[in-house]
C-alpha cells in the first residue's frame, strides 16, 4: 500500500495541499448550493407567488427562458461537456482536468439549476473542484502523479461535501475516473489522499451548513429475512434497466442533436421548452429530485402503480434531453428518483414485498448501473435508507453491475460488427 519510490517530504508537502484542497471544495461546494437554493426560491417561491399566474404557464416559460439563457451561455463559454462520466473519464485517461472550462461550466449549471432543470449540482462541482486541484498543481510545477492526486483529492472533497461522508467521495471519484493508477498506488497516491481531504471537507462542511446528510428516506419497521435477499435480484435487475435506460437514451439524444452543434441557443431553448413541458404535465420531475423524492414515498398510492412508472420514465427523458441540449447539472438524483419510483411500483403490485426492501434494491441498482461505481452505489444508499436494508442492497448491487458488465460486452460485439460490415462494403 505505500510506494517505495516516493519521497517522504515531497509526499507530506502533497497531504498538506490535498488537506487545504479538501477545505476549500468544501467551501465551493457550499457556496454553489446556497446560491442555487436562494436562487430557486426566489424564482420558484416568491417570484411565481408574486406573478399569480398559472403555475402550468409559470413552469413553461422559466424553463423556456432558461433554455435561452442556457444557450447564450454555452455559445459564449463553448460548447464543453459537463457530463460527470464523460469529465471523470477524460481525467482518467490524462490525469487533469481542464480548470479553464470551469467557470463557463459552473455558471451554466448555476441557470440551468434555478430554471428548474431535473438535474443535481455534483457535475458542476466536480470541474470546479477537481480543475482547482490541476490548477493549483499547475501553478506548483508538481508532476503528472501529484498533478493526478489533487485532481482525486478535490472531486473526493465536493463529493464528501456532497453527503457527509468521507467515503463515499473517496470511493465514487477513484471508481469513476477509471485511471491508470492500479495496484498498491491506487491505495497511496489516490485512496490515501481522497479520504484525508474528504475528511477535511466533510468537517468543513458540517460547520459551515450547520447539519449533516442525514437518512432522507424512512419507512416502516423493517427486519430483514431471508426471502428478501431473493427479492433483490429482480429489484436489481429493475433497477440496473433504470440506469441503462437512462445511458443509453442520453447517447441517442446526443446523437440526435449532434447536428444542431452551430445553433446551440437554439438547442438550449429546445431543452428548456421540453423541460417546460414535462414540468407543467409532471411538476414532481422538476428539479434534482432529491425533495420530490419524499413525495413521491409519502403519497405512492394516491399516485398509483401507472403514474410512479410514468414520472420514472419521464425524469430519465428529461434528464437525458437537458443533457444532451447542452444544459449542464449532474444525474445522481435523477437516476435515484427514477429508481425509487419503480421500487414503489412493484411494492404497491407485491405489497409482500418491504417498502424498504423494494426502494432500497431499486435505487441501489439504478444508480450502479448510471455510475458504474458499485462501492459508492451501495454507500450512498445505506446514507439514503435505514442500515437493515444493508444485505439486500448489496445483492442488488451484485445483479445490477453483472447486469451492466453484460450490456457492456453486448454493446461492443454489436459495435464491432457494425464496423466489420462497414469495412466489408
Amino acid at each position: 500500500m505505500i510506494d517505495t519510490q516516493a519521497k517522504p517530504a515531497p509526499y507530506f508537502k502533497l497531504m498538506v495541499l490535498v488537506t487545504l484542497l479538501g477545505a476549500v471544495s468544501a467551501l465551493i461546494s457550499f457556496i454553489f448550493m446556497a446560491l442555487v437554493h436562494q436562487g430557486t426560491q426566489l424564482i420558484w417561491e416568491q417570484a411565481s407567488l408574486a406573478l399569480g399566474v398559472d403555475p402550468r404557464l409559470f413552469t413553461l416559460v422559466v424553463c423556456t427562458f432558461g433554455g435561452l439563457l442556457v444557450g447564450l451561455l454555452v455559445k459564449y463559454f463553448g460548447d464543453h461537456s459537463g457530463i460527470f462520466a464523460e469529465v471523470m473519464l477524460e481525467f482518467g485517461k490524462t490525469g487533469r482536468f481542464d480548470y479553464r472550462n470551469a467557470p463557463g461550466i459552473v455558471i451554466t449549471a448555476f441557470v440551468s439549476l434555478i430554471s428548474g432543470a431535473s438535474l443535481g449540482p455534483e457535475a458542476p462541482l466536480a470541474d470546479a473542484c477537481g480543475g482547482m486541484g490541476t490548477l493549483v498543481s499547475d501553478q506548483l510545477k508538481l508532476n503528472p502523479q501529484e498533478t493526478r492526486t489533487m485532481g482525486y483529492s478535490g472531486v473526493s472533497g465536493m463529493l464528501a461535501a456532497f453527503i457527509t461522508n468521507p467515503f463515499g467521495g473517496a470511493l465514487l471519484s477513484i471508481e469513476s475516473a477509471q485511471g491508470r493508477v492500479s495496484g498498491a498506488q491506487m491505495y497511496f497516491w489516490g485512496l490515501f489522499p481522497s479520504l484525508l481531504a474528504s475528511s477535511v471537507a466533510t468537517v468543513v462542511f458540517v460547520a459551515l451548513s450547520g447539519s449533516f446528510f442525514e437518512t432522507l428516506y424512512k419507512f416502516p419497521k423493517y427486519t430483514p429475512q431471508l426471502v428478501d435477499l431473493f427479492y433483490a435480484i429482480p429489484l436489481g435487475l429493475i433497477g440496473g434497466f433504470v440506469g441503462l435506460l437512462f445511458m443509453v437514451s442520453l447517447k441517442r439524444l446526443q446523437q440526435l442533436f449532434q447536428g444542431m452543434k452551430g445553433r446551440v441557443v437554439l438547442r438550449g431553448v429546445v431543452g428548456g421548452l421540453g423541460m417546460g413541458i414535462i414540468g407543467a404535465l409532471l411538476p414532481l420531475t422538476l428539479f434534482s429530485g432529491e425533495s420530490e423524492t419524499t413525495d413521491l414515498i409519502l403519497h405512492a398510492a394516491e399516485i398509483g402503480v401507472g403514474m410512479l412508472i410514468v414520472l420514472g420514465i419521464a425524469k430519465l427523458f428529461a434528464t437525458s434531453l437537458l443533457l444532451a441540449t447542452g444544459w449542464k447539472g449532474g444525474y445522481i438524483f435523477p437516476i435515484m428518483f427514477s429508481g425509487i419510483a419503480m421500487g414503489l411500483a412493484v411494492n404497491l403490485l407485491f405489497p409482500t414485498i418491504p417498502l424498504a426492501v423494494a426502494v432500497a434494491a431499486t435505487m441501489a441498482g439504478a444508480l450502479v448501473a448510471a455510475l458504474k461505481a458499485p462501492l459508492f452505489a451501495a454507500l450512498f444508499t445505506m446514507v439514503l435508507v435505514q442500515k437493515e436494508t444493508a444485505a439486500v442492497v448489496a445483492i442488488a448491487v451484485v445483479v445490477s453491475a453483472l447486469l451492466t458488465a453484460l450490456f457492456a460486452l453486448w454493446a461492443a460485439r454489436r459495435a464491432s460488427q457494425a464496423e466489420s460490415l462497414t469495412d466489408t462494403e
